[in-house]
């Protein structure tokens, strides 16, 4: 004789119920997800800035090693040696990636490189806007209808792409990478100012720092207050609004009672 299992106390759901569920989890992952991709995409844009700061370093070591110039290039980029070549660039609309170029014969040739090579370093959605010789000044430059100081991000702007030039002493051009993860439509409003990273080199030892861009009011500030150069040399991406609240100095600039990154 079979034997034969009963199960007592226990019963299926009903399909309200299982529709009940199935929404409250939709309105968790709405919740969620966008959250989640911010991050993520902010993530993107700060590890394009590491990326690219990474590669001038290399490319720098190499230039020391070999005795030789080395050359990074964004698309755009005009040729130094062509005087009729355009000096200004559209602004790209899509991620693009930088090329090395080597010197190829420095004692007959010396402003000759070579073709070089693509280095996979921006993250997809992250675009180099500019690049651009840096000074003081240029970080609180802006267009009349933006409250972000910097280049502007649409495909009706111009902008200008320099190449940066490493030497076997060290050395470079003082050279700012302007990267952004916004796409070519977003408005340039105050809340977007920690979604553009330069990428800042310095001409003397070739070692670089990234910050964020300025918003037009702390950039007043700056002016008024004399107390931050816009110009930190070192990392600073926190995207706080900088008042004199909570700007110290010590010996230097102190930002936000912290390191700055």
């Amino acid at each position: 004789m079979g034997e034969r299992w009963c199960v007592v106390g226990q019963r299926a759901f009903t399909l309200l119920e299982l529709m009940l569920v199935i929404l409250l989890l939709g309105l968790l992952l709405a919740f969620v997800f966008p959250n989640l991709e911010v991050n993520q995409q902010r993530e993107a844009l700060a590890e394009s800035a590491d990326r690219l700061r990474n590669l001038v370093v290399m490319t720098q070591a190499k230039a020391m090693q070999e005795g030789v110039k080395y050359r990074i290039e964004f698309p755009g980029t005009p040729d130094p040696l062509d005087q009729h070549a355009r000096k200004e660039a559209d602004v790209p609309v899509t991620t693009e990636q930088p090329t090395v170029k080597r010197q190829s014969d420095p004692l007959n040739n010396p402003d000759f490189f070579d073709a070089g090579w693509v280095e996979e370093t921006l993250r997809p959605g992250t675009r180099c806007i500019a690049v651009v010789p840096w000074s003081l000044e240029m970080f609180c430059q802006n267009s009349p209808d933006s409250e972000i100081a910097g280049p502007g991000i649409s495909r009706n702007d111009e902008t200008t792409f320099v190449g940066l030039t490493l030497n076997p002493d060290g050395t470079c051009d003082p050279v700012a990478f302007v990267l952004t993860d916004l796409p070519v439509d977003a408005d340039l409003v105050e809340a977007n100012a920690g979604h553009f990273l330069y990428v800042i080199i310095d001409s003397r030892t070739g070692q670089g720092w990234v910050q964020r861009a300025w918003r037009v009011r702390e950039c007043e500030f700056f002016a008024e207050e004399h107390v931050v150069s816009p110009v930190l040399r070192r990392d600073f991406t926190k995207p706080d609004l900088l008042t004199r609240e909570n700007t110290t100095v010590l010996g230097g600039p102190t930002i936000l009672g912290g390191t700055g990154r």
